[in-house]
Order: C-alpha cells, then sequence, then structure tokens
C-alpha cells in the first residue's frame, strides 16, 4: 500500500511522512526515497545514476535552458523506473510511505509553461497510482515560516518570479497550490488544512485513520 503525502513546498510533508511511516510502517525510521530506484545490476544503477544527476544535480542558477517539457519527460522516465523497479509500490500488502510523489512535478511543470494538462500527466500512465494520497494544505505565508530558507526552484526564479524572496515565493507557490488543488479535486484526495499552532503528530493521526479507512474498503 503506497500512501503519499503531497503539497507544496515548506508544507510539513516530510514531517508528517515520517510519523506516519513511524505508524505504519514499524521499523523504519523515515519514509522510503523516490529517489532511491533500487537497481539489481550494474548497468541499470549506473543509468539511474546519470538520470538522477540531470534531474535533481543541475545547478540552480543555469535555469531551466532546455524547457519544461523536457524537464517533465526526464521526471516520467525516473517514475517509469521507479515502478518498473520497485514492486512494492503497488504491492498491496507492503506499507510504503513517500514524501510527495510525481503530483508535484506536474503542478510545477504546468505552471512554468503553458503546456497541455492532459499530455503532461499522460506521462505518468505506466506508474502506479498511490492507494491513498493525502494533500497538506497549507497556505504559502505559513509555509514560508517554517523553515530558514528554500531553493531558487522552490521561490520561483526559473518562473519568472524576480522579486523579493518571501514575495516571490508566495507567489509562485500560490500557483503550485492551485495546480494541486485542482488535481485533488478530480482524484478525491483527501485534504488536510493543518492549523499552523496544530502539532504534526496531530495531521499524522489524521493519516493514519485515513490509510486504516483505506485498507478496510473493499
Amino acid at each position: 500500500m503506497l500512501i503519499v503525502l503531497e503539497g507544496i513546498d515548506g508544507s510539513g510533508k516530510s514531517t508528517v511522512a515520517r510519523l506516519v511511516a513511524r505508524e505504519l510502517a514499524p521499523g523504519r525510521t523515515a519514509p522510503a526515497g523516490k529517489k532511491d530506484i533500487a537497481a539489481a545490476d550494474p548497468g541499470t544503477a549506473a543509468r539511474a545514476d546519470l538520470l538522477r544527476e540531470l534531474i535533481w544535480s543541475s545547478p540552480e542558477e543555469q535555469g531551466d535552458t532546455y524547457g519544461a517539457a523536457h524537464w517533465i519527460l526526464l521526471i516520467a522516465s525516473w517514475y517509469a523506473g521507479l515502478a518498473r523497479l520497485r514492486p512494492e509500490l503497488a504491492d498491496g500488502k507492503t506499507v510504503t510511505v513517500m514524501d510527495g510523489w510525481y503530483y508535484r512535478n506536474i503542478a510545477k511543470t504546468l505552471v512554468r509553461e503553458p503546456l497541455d494538462a492532459h499530455w503532461v500527466e499522460s506521462l505518468f500512465a505506466p506508474v502506479p497510482e498511490p492507494a491513498l494520497t493525502v494533500l497538506l494544505d497549507v497556505a504559502p505565508e505559513v509555509a514560508w515560516s517554517r523553515r530558514d530558507g528554500f531553493k531558487d526552484t522552490e521561490i520561483g526564479r526559473w518562473d519568472g518570479f524576480t522579486g523579493p524572496p518571501r514575495e516571490s515565493f508566495c507567489g509562485y507557490q500560490s500557483l503550485v497550490r492551485r495546480e494541486l488543488l485542482r488535481m485533488a479535486a478530480e482524484r478525491g484526495w483527501p485534504v488536510l488544512t493543518p492549523d499552523p499552532d496544530e502539532p504534526p503528530e496531530q495531521i499524522a493521526a489524521a493519516v493514519v485513520a485515513a490509510a486504516h479507512a483505506r485498507r478496510r474498503t473493499p
């Protein structure tokens, strides 16, 4: 059973996912990682390393030189490999908790360029849908206050936001949030709107309850 916590940057996904994994997958100290493709042979591992480098290790100052379509195709290739090489993600018996899935990548792509949403989402057809995706709907202003700093890609520098960091972050993440809410409505995700003073343990408890309810549903 794949459980995913989704939300804008700084929404608390990592913290809540860690607590949910501790409750539902005893023995794990952290949620499963999307960047671990679990390649079994050296050749596949080498190709995964190259793809990982292209996606996540490019210098931020270069910007999105190849465009959003190129970037999302790389992301789709990664997730297709992830689905093929990690069958436990589609296993109804194994509980796997993920801090985000590919949905935020789709949202950021649609913010970056006016691509066809149906085409972008179709690129991920080979990837299994999580058994449960919970959207943590946190206002950008709240997310900004939770962390000491954000990367240029999170502030929207690759997407035309050139103002003061906080103003750019809130403007950019508002657009990403809008796309995530659209996907939540279309896919029927539970949406949690945490109070800024609400402890993460309380949010995690709500996710755990939703997971138990989903497992009981035929």
